[in-house]
């Protein structure tokens, strides 16, 4: 039988991989009330869309570049190359989507928390610190 590990035997690597996707799976959850009290009493979701994402986006920041600082490099795990590939893809997606016509009302909010959490999410697959571009 399988035996799953509990959240804190994880390495503090895995932990972090974790938290960053759960944490912004929460923040969506929590937007789906606030977007249904906009309509409900008919308030301009373009503008009052930022009102929960800003405190959020700092929050999920903060929180994940506290939780990053706390690996050391002994614990940080070596990429894969089949992550790259979904990276491109990935990529891919985020550009077929930018280059779709859009209507004004979009939350152009959820691209940015999108964008925000795709970097935190690459950077816990590569260490972007260790890249030098210019050597």
């Amino acid at each position: 039988m399988l035996k799953f590990k509990k959240h804190n035997e994880l390495s503090p690597h895995h932990r972090y991989q974790l938290e960053i996707i759960f944490l912004y799976t929460v923040c969506l959850f929590l937007f789906i009330p606030y977007y249904l009290f906009l309509e409900e009493f008919q308030l301009d979701k373009s503008s009052y869309q930022w009102y929960f994402f800003f405190p959020f986006m700092i929050f999920y920041a903060i929180y994940s570049l506290n939780t990053r600082n706390k690996i050391t490099d002994e614990e940080k795990i070596n990429p894969r190359k089949r992550h790259i590939i979904h990276w491109v893809l990935f990529g891919l997606i985020v550009i077929f989507m930018q280059l779709q016509p859009s209507d004004l009302s979009k939350l152009q909010s959820i691209d940015l928390s999108f964008f925000v959490f795709s970097l935190f999410l690459a950077d816990s697959y590569w260490d972007f610190k260790k890249i030098r571009l210019f050597k």
